[in-house]
C-alpha cells in the first residue's frame, strides 16, 4: 500500500526531467506531455503547453513516480523533499479509484473466514484486536501467494472473520490449492509464537455463485449459504476433535466444478462430505483438513 510521509503529501512538480527518469528506471521521451495528454484524454484543442494541461498530466505523472519510488522504498514511503499536497492529490483522486464491486447476479468465487472462540473468556479487547489485524495480514498474504491478488478482491468485514468476493475474471483455482496450505502455514507460524489466548483456529468456506452488491454490501442466497456452511455442526465438530490451524468447507457445486475437476490439486479424496441444516437451509457440502490424516 502507498504511504506518504508526514512531512509531504504530493510529487514535486519541478523534478528535472533527468532525475524523473533516473527515479523511475525509465528513458525519457522526447514528447513526453503530448503522450500522456493523449494517453489520459486531454482534450487536445487545450494543447499540450497549456497550464491545465499541464496540470492534468503532472498529477498522472506524480502518481506513476509516487508509486514507483514507493515500490522501490523498503518501507514504501515517498521521501518527503518529493512531495507536494496539490500534485499528489490530484494524482490521488484521478488514479486511486476504487473499482466497482460485482452486481447483476455475475458469478463470483466466495469465501469466508472465521476465528474459532473469538469472543472465549481468556481473550480480552486487546488480544481481539491483535487477532483481527492478524488475520487480515494473514489473508492478504495468502491471497497474494497464490496468485488471487488480495488489491483485486472485495472484502466485507464480520467482525471474527471476513467475506471476500474475487471477482470475475480472475482463476479461482487458488482457492483450493495453495491458499489453504498457505493460511495454515501462517497460522501455524503464528501459534508457535503466541500465548494460548492467542493462538488461532479458522474455519474456512468456500462457494461459486451469483452475487449482487446494494450499495452496502454483497446480498444474496449465495453469501447466505456460504455462512451457512460456516456453522455446520459436524464441521465445527471436525476442527474441534483434530485440533487443526485451519478447516475448510466447500459447496457442493464448488466440489463438483472445480474440486473433482482439478483433481491434481487436492485430491477429491481428501474432502468428507456433510449433510447440514442451517437456520432455513438443507444443504450437502464437503470439509477438508490440510495437514491432518485422511
Amino acid at each position: 500500500m502507498l504511504r506518504v510521509s508526514p512531512a509531504a503529501a504530493g510529487l514535486d512538480a519541478d523534478i528535472p526531467a533527468a532525475d524523473l527518469a533516473s527515479l523511475t528506471g525509465m528513458s525519457r521521451e522526447p514528447a513526453l506531455l503530448d503522450d500522456l495528454s493523449a494517453a489520459v484524454g486531454v482534450p487536445t484543442a487545450f494543447g499540450a503547453a497549456s497550464p491545465l494541461t499541464a496540470e492534468f498530466v503532472g498529477g498522472i505523472v506524480a502518481a506513476i513516480v509516487a508509486a514507483i519510488l514507493a515500490e522501490r522504498s523498503p518501507l514504501g514511503v515517498i521521501p518527503a523533499p518529493l512531495v507536494r499536497s496539490s500534485i499528489y492529490d490530484a494524482a490521488r483522486v484521478s488514479l486511486g479509484k476504487t473499482p466497482a464491486p460485482p452486481v447483476d447476479g455475475q458469478m463470483c468465487v466466495l469465501f469466508a473466514v472465521d476465528i474459532v472462540g473469538f469472543t472465549r473468556p481468556d481473550r480480552d479487547d486487546e488480544i481481539r484486536f491483535y487477532l483481527h489485524d492478524q488475520l487480515y495480514k494473514f489473508l492478504q498474504k495468502a491471497f497474494d501467494d497464490s496468485g488471487i491478488p488480495w488489491a483485486d478482491c472485495f472484502c466485507e468485514d464480520r467482525g471474527d472473520g471476513a467475506l471476500i468476493v474475487v471477482p470475475p475474471g480472475i482463476a479461482g483455482k487458488g482457492i483450493i490449492d495453495p491458499l489453504p496450505e498457505r493460511l495454515r502455514s501462517l497460522i501455524r507460524r503464528h501459534n508457535h509464537l503466541s500465548c494460548a489466548a492467542a493462538d488461532i483456529q479458522l474455519r474456512a468456506a468456500a462457494h461459486i455463485g451469483p452475487v449482487d452488491h446494494d450499495g452496502h454490501g454483497f446480498v444474496g442466497s449465495d453469501i447466505n449459504l456460504l455462512f451457512r456452511m460456516l456453522e455446520a455442526r459436524l464441521f465445527k465438530r471436525a476442527i474441534a476433535a483434530t485440533g487443526a490451524e485451519l478447516a475448510l468447507i466447500v459447496s457442493d457445486y464448488m466440489y463438483r466444478n472445480l474440486v473433482c475437476r482439478y483433481p491434481s490439486l487436492v485430491s477429491p479424496d481428501a474432502f468428507r462430505t456433510v449433510r447440514f441444516q442451517a437456520k432455513q437451509t438443507r444443504a450437502r457440502a464437503w470439509t477438508y483438513l490440510p495437514g491432518t490424516a485422511s
